[in-house]
C-alpha cells in the first residue's frame, strides 16, 4: 500500500452454481445451488464492524489510509487533510494494535513484516500524530474521543470523500488545531512521505484477509486473492 495507489473499494459480482441432473424418462430434475459469497457493499467501509477483531482492525487501518490519503491528495485544503489525520491518529494506533493482538496463527510468519514494514509507515505518522496532541496538552482520554468521532464519520462518508468532515467537540477544536499546525510542521503530506513508499509484502496475509474478511481484498487494492 502506497499513498500514490488509491484504491477504491468495488462490488464484486456473487457467483453461484448450479448443476441438474436428470433420469432418462423422468421429468423430474435434481438442481443444486452453491452458497453464495457475499458481496462487498459499495457504501461505507466493509467490514468495520465485523465480529472478527482482526478483520476490523484492517477495516479501521486500511480504511483510515484510504479516506486520509484522498483528503491529503484530493482535498481543497492541505492543512484539512493533516488536521484529519490527527484527528484519526487514535484510532489509526488503536486498529494496530487490534491487528498486532489478534494475529491468525495460520500466518503468524508474517507478523514482523506485516505490523513493521507494510502497514508500520503509516502507524508511524499516526504515533507522531498522537504526540503532537499529547504535546498540546490533550489526554488519553480525549484522544480516544477523536479516534471514536473519526470512525463515525468514516463509516457515515466512506472511503472516497475527499472533503469528509469529522465534528470535533468545541473544547477540544484549539488543541486539535495547535496539534496539527506541530505535526503537519515536522511530517510531510501523506503523499510526499517517502516512508510510505516500501517493498515491503505479506502475501499471505493480504490472501488471508481477501479470504477470510469482509472486504475480500478491497481495502488493500485488490479482489480477494485466488
Amino acid at each position: 500500500m502506497t499513498p500514490t495507489e488509491l484504491p477504491t473499494t468495488t462490488a464484486r459480482a456473487t457467483p453461484t452454481s448450479a448443476s441438474t441432473t436428470a433420469s432418462t424418462g423422468q421429468a423430474d430434475a435434481t438442481t443444486t445451488i452453491a452458497e453464495p459469497i457475499a458481496t462487498v457493499p459499495e457504501q461505507g467501509v466493509p467490514g468495520i464492524d465485523s465480529d472478527d477483531p482482526f478483520c476490523r482492525g484492517w477495516s479501521e487501518f486500511a480504511g483510515s489510509f484510504q479516506a486520509l490519503t484522498l483528503a491529503s491528495v484530493a482535498g481543497a485544503d492541505p492543512i484539512a487533510g493533516a488536521r484529519l489525520e490527527v484527528i484519526a491518529a487514535g484510532a489509526v494506533a488503536e486498529a494496530v494494535q487490534t491487528l498486532d493482538d489478534g494475529f491468525p496463527d495460520s500466518i503468524i510468519d508474517e507478523r514482523d513484516v506485516f505490523v513493521d514494514d507494510v502497514i508500520g509507515p503509516f502507524a508511524r505518522r499516526a504515533e507522531r500524530a498522537v504526540d503532537a496532541l499529547r504535546s498540546v496538552g490533550v489526554t488519553a482520554g480525549d484522544i480516544e474521543l477523536l479516534g471514536d468521532a473519526w470512525l463515525v464519520a468514516l463509516v457515515e462518508a466512506g472511503v472516497d470523500d475527499p472533503e469528509l468532515v469529522v465534528v470535533v467537540p468545541a473544547d477540544l477544536d484549539p488543541a486539535v488545531d495547535a496539534a496539527t499546525v506541530a505535526f503537519s510542521a515536522n511530517v510531510p503530506p501523506i503523499a510526499a512521505d517517502p516512508s510510505l513508499i516500501t517493498q515491503a509484502d505479506a502475501p499471505a496475509t493480504f490472501r488471508y484477509l481477501a479470504e477470510q474478511c469482509p472486504d475480500q481484498g478491497t481495502l488493500a487494492g485488490n479482489d480477494a486473492i485466488g
